[in-house]
């Protein structure tokens, strides 16, 4: 099959999500892939990222499409961010659909499947042109800072309606897509299994070098630094109370969120920041963790939220310890879930003492091996072939 997937992030973005391991494991099962770069559904922010991100497009547009993978190809369209009314709209429609059928004829196929990400897909493209369309829902995107929340509702829904399929990764967008779309589905967040659980050699020497270091215990979290996502004030009551541990957070700072201030964190000494690492090497990172942590906010985006760390952990076997959002209710059997900073500590420290234990490891990594990338994506297939 030929597919186009609508992404709304960019294919070399450092923190990987659904969009590029879908991209890899669709590719892999033999389907060509046409993967379009996001096309901003914020307004651009007067900061250096974006400022870069701009002038990156505009680089990226000269060599569309670019193959980075086998059967994977990049489009880099240059439209305006944010969404656009009017003549405005018009002209990023007219420009992303003369990029694709540009990419078409450079590549000599054209796409026949409409694989979403997007809630703002009817904007761009009409789902019925194609012979099937899914729209992997698997964010509350509007709930983010800055976005237009009240336009993306309306045409998420729109988005919902057009296409043959709905695929969700909690219960909280299950219930906001009901009665949207007949073949609706409930499939959370997995990983890609044998990369966490057998971490390379190249994986596991760059990690050795970057936390040489830092004494243990070690207390990890990978994944976006942002206020909106994190809680910054937990955080710090935590490490404030043991001091006896190191804190290492690792991804990129403010992502999403420019105004994100880390000048409390970046006072206290037991708090490493590594920056955003490639994919490559964070197996090799978590390896190194004696606990890996998910200090969320409690906020209508993490309500919909299914960590993507989550299963990425528990592959490399180490234990958990979360704040209780809805999702990962679930799984309370094997992960520690906390009301609070101070259910939070005693967490983190009883995981310390207790948990890296080789029989608690081999549960974690039997639940992850249960549900990759792979067994997901066939579902998401045979919903086409049905």
């Amino acid at each position: 099959m030929k597919i186009l997937i609508l992404s709304t992030a960019d294919w070399d973005h450092p923190v990987w999500t659904n969009k590029q391991h879908v991209a890899v494991t669709l590719a892999k099962l033999g389907h060509h892939i046409v993967y379009i770069d996001s096309l901003g559904l914020r307004k651009m922010q007067k900061s250096s990222k974006d400022k870069r991100r701009i002038l990156k497009r505009i680089k990226n547009i000269f060599s569309t499409p670019r193959k980075v993978r086998e059967r994977i190809w990049i489009v880099s369209p240059l439209v305006l961010p944010g969404i656009q009314t009017g003549m405005l709209a018009w002209a990023n429609k007219i420009s992303l659909r003369l990029t694709v059928y540009y990419t078409y004829l450079r590549l000599g196929f054209q796409c026949n499947i409409l694989w979403t990400y997007s809630p703002a897909t009817t904007l761009y493209f009409k789902p019925s042109k194609f012979e099937h369309s899914i729209y992997h829902c698997v964010d509350d995107i509007g709930s983010q800072p800055n976005m237009p929340s009240r336009v993306l509702k309306e045409l998420e829904r729109e988005t919902a309606l057009s296409v043959d399929h709905v695929v969700v990764t909690t219960n909280n967008l299950l219930s906001r897509m009901k009665g949207l779309n007949k073949s609706l589905h409930l499939m959370p967040n997995v990983v890609e299994y044998k990369k966490f659980a057998y971490p390379s050699s190249f994986s596991l020497e760059k990690a050795a070098s970057l936390m040489e270091s830092i004494p243990r215990p070690i207390i990890g979290f990978v994944g976006a630094i942002s206020t909106y996502k994190l809680d910054f004030d937990l955080l710090l009551t935590v490490v404030d109370s043991h001091k006896e541990y190191s804190f290492v957070l690792c991804g990129p700072i403010g992502e999403g969120e420019p105004q994100t201030n880390i000048s409390e964190l970046i006072k206290r000494k037991n708090i490493y920041f590594l920056g955003p690492q490639s994919y490559e090497i964070i197996p090799g990172l978590m390896c190194q963790f004696d606990v890996g942590i998910l200090p969320s906010k409690r906020n209508e985006y993490t309500k919909s939220m299914f960590p993507m760390k989550f299963f990425e952990y528990l592959a490399s076997g180490i234990p958990v310890v979360s704040i209780d959002i809805p999702s990962l209710i679930k799984y309370k059997s094997i992960v520690k879930l906390c009301k609070n900073a101070e259910e939070f500590s005693a967490g983190i420290c009883r995981e310390v003492k207790f948990g890296n234990e080789p029989k608690l490891k081999a549960m974690r990594q039997a639940l992850a091996s249960e549900n990759t990338y792979r067994d997901r994506t066939k579902k998401m297939l045979e919903l086409i072939r049905r």
